[in-house]
């Protein structure tokens, strides 16, 4: 065989950039497992870093596997590429959402039909690309990766381009509802009043004044009292709640897992106990999420109720609100706040509550006073304005609460954990990216032995 024989060869057994197979394999794995996702993409906001190239690799894996293989390997990866969606409209970093696969088992998916949905979709798609690859499975042996590789990452920057308004980007800098108002806890103790802070559920900042509107005047009450002053504004955030948790009560970013460790930390609620207050933590879901009975204890809280205690008050509690995440009704929480507030009032208290109803996928008012879905809707996005609903019933407990003539002096916070999570593009042009709000009713009493604000 002479040597123009042996390089013909070898040409025939290299694949080719150029050839037929390469670029069947490429459109088969590199473009049409992300086509559905691609047709969404006009209307919904699905940011997906990995995902088209796990299609790629899932090729090469099943190309060198039986054929039954595929119908397991797709739909496998399609499940991972939903988790990474969900892990991009939730802020959840990587390794914080693989750790909170543990706490599956306290939420009922089954709960809402449009992740039901949302999961039926991409599980067929899985199938749908393993009958595909199958059936082409012959005339894709030996294709080159490359092409496919570049389609891939093309899909991805496609994404990443056409999503550029709604992508997080790293916070330039730490700040926080209590930083913003200098609000630390020597100053607070010095002061001598109580505070009440609460930590909204998914409120990120309505970019309609007319729409943030309808929340601070839900305060008005208290405002016209005579004994608040309120001031509002914008703060950077990182992570999900408890990135906010750690961003709002420890003062730094992180996130619950930087709080389990050790058996304390110097975060605001420890630096409160230090100054002779009573730290007091309420949230309507289970202690088990996200471990909150381990380290809300290591950064000062001396009480905090959760559902598993709070429900056997039979009397109180024995409503359930909200879908996935079912637990107490804020609405009777804010009641419990209240009588823990009013029926001690010597006693100095840190009190936090973390609010639960307005939890994505959440369950809208019945007859809310905004006529959501109408005509006469006060907010005309459907999903945007029953979000709003269930903010502004917090913000109208609070406002009972900061009414109510028991109440010692009290500075009163309410800030969301993190942009709103939506993958409704119109509804997430609503708000400010990257930015959540924050309010403060500053009591204007003067309390015994404290000084000015």
């Amino acid at each position: 065989m002479n040597s123009r024989t042996i390089s013909a060869v070898a040409a025939r057994s290299v694949p080719s950039l150029s050839s037929a197979r390469a670029w069947r394999f490429a459109l088969l794995l590199g473009v049409v497992p992300n086509l559905v996702m691609l047709l969404a993409l006009p209307f919904y906001v699905a940011t997906r870093a990995l995902s088209p190239l796990l299609y790629v690799f899932a090729g090469q894996i099943a190309l060198r596997a039986p054929p039954a293989l595929a119908y397991v390997l797709f739909p496998v990866i399609a499940v991972a590429d939903l988790g990474l969606v969900a892990m991009a409209v939730f802020n959840l970093p990587f390794d914080t959402a693989v750790q909170s696969m543990r706490y599956l088992a306290s939420v009922d998916l089954t709960a809402s039909a449009f992740y039901l949905a949302v999961l039926g979709v991409f599980v067929a798609n899985g199938i749908g690309i393993a009958c595909l690859f199958n059936r082409n499975r012959q005339a894709l042996r030996g294709a080159m990766v490359l092409p496919a590789v570049l389609l891939a990452l093309g899909v991805t920057l496609l994404e990443r381009h056409i999503n550029r308004p709604f992508l997080k980007q790293p916070a330039q800098f730490f700040e926080s509802a209590l930083s913003n108002n200098g609000a630390d806890p020597a100053t607070i103790a010095q002061a001598g009043r109580n505070v009440l802070f609460v930590m909204v559920e998914g409120l990120g900042a309505l970019s309609d004044p007319a729409h943030a509107a309808i929340l601070s005047e839900r305060l008005q009450p208290a405002i016209e009292s005579g004994r608040y002053t309120l001031s509002s504004g914008l703060s950077n955030f990182e992570g999900s709640t408890t990135g906010a948790e750690s961003r709002e009560l420890c003062g730094q970013w992180g996130d619950h897992r930087d709080y389990l460790g050790k058996a304390s930390y110097d975060c605001f609620p420890a630096a409160m106990v230090d100054r002779g207050y009573r730290t007091v933590s309420y949230h309507g879901f289970s202690e088990e999420m996200f471990e909150r009975d381990k380290w809300y204890p290591s950064i000062g809280f001396q009480e905090s109720y959760f559902l598993e205690n709070l429900a056997t008050d039979d009397d109180r509690f024995s409503q359930r609100c909200g879908s996935v995440f079912a637990g107490l009704c804020d609405n009777d929480v804010a009641g419990a706040i209240r009588d823990r507030l009013t029926k001690k009032p010597a006693e100095r208290t840190f009190l936090y509550w973390l609010t639960l109803n307005s939890h994505i996928p959440y369950v809208p008012k019945h007859k809310g006073q905004l006529n959501c879905g109408s005509d006469s809707a006060e907010i005309a996005n459907t999903q945007v304005c029953e979000l709003t609903e269930l903010w502004a019933d917090v913000f109208a407990n609070v406002a009972a609460i900061a009414e109510d003539p028991a109440l010692p002096p009290t500075d009163i916070f309410i800030v969301g954990d993190h942009p709103t999570p939506l993958w409704n593009r119109a509804a997430a042009s609503h708000f400010t990216p990257h930015k959540v709000q924050w309010y403060l009713l500053r009591d204007n009493r003067q309390v015994a032995g404290g000084s000015a604000p």
